[in-house]
């Protein structure tokens, strides 16, 4: 056989063996060129933590501790402060929204039956205090009227949506006694006397 023949032919066997050898081993695993940048426990803890259950209870203790003002008396509250003594009646409204003022008239026959407190607070950011303490007065209604900030706001639409903010659709919410926060069914128009008895747990 001519010398480079033989040459050749080895070099091509050569070759074959190290791809045959390549195919039965297996290749050993890539080695991370930064073993740091894996997650720790902590940053995984605090991934889960981040989701919208975590993140609705976070808002409503935001808003059972937001200090309102009671724009006929001055007297300053908390939502977590009132239910302490019981369940507490919130009504986002406005003075110009005639839904409100048929469901607050239908507020002021379950507090003749039920014991509650009830607080109207107005989203209606161009209103002002005095036109809300005059409305309350004018209607004879007797609970808590406040009125929402632009913060304030935004809490009820991250934590209701916006129809928290839309007092047509006669937005109310129940705190409990122990903290709970839970929104009546908004969008179901004026709810009877019994009605919020009932769905306040108090029938």
């Amino acid at each position: 056989m001519h010398p480079n023949i033989r040459t050749a032919t080895v070099a091509a066997m050569g070759l074959l063996l190290a791809a045959c050898s390549g195919a039965t081993n297996s290749p050993s695993p890539p080695e991370l060129s930064d073993p740091s940048a894996l997650p720790t426990p902590s940053v995984v803890s605090s991934q889960v933590a981040a989701t919208p259950s975590a993140s609705a209870e976070v808002a409503a203790d935001e808003l059972l501790a937001i200090s309102f003002t009671d724009v006929r008396s001055g007297e300053t509250f908390t939502l977590a402060e009132l239910a302490a003594d019981g369940p507490v009646l919130l009504e986002p409204m406005a003075v110009w929204c005639s839904n409100c003022r048929a469901q607050q008239h239908e507020v002021l026959r379950a507090h003749e039956v039920a014991d509650f407190t009830s607080v109207s607070l107005d989203v209606d950011l161009s209103e002002s205090p005095e036109e809300l303490a005059a409305y309350a007065d004018r209607e004879g209604f007797h609970w808590h009227f406040a009125m929402a900030d632009a913060e304030l706001y935004r809490l009820l639409q991250d934590r209701f949506g916006v129809a928290a903010t839309n007092p047509p659709s006669t937005p109310l919410v129940v705190i409990e006694s122990d903290g709970t926060v839970r929104p009546l069914e908004f969008g179901r128009g004026t709810r009877s006397a019994e009605q919020l008895v009932d769905e306040l747990g108090l029938g």
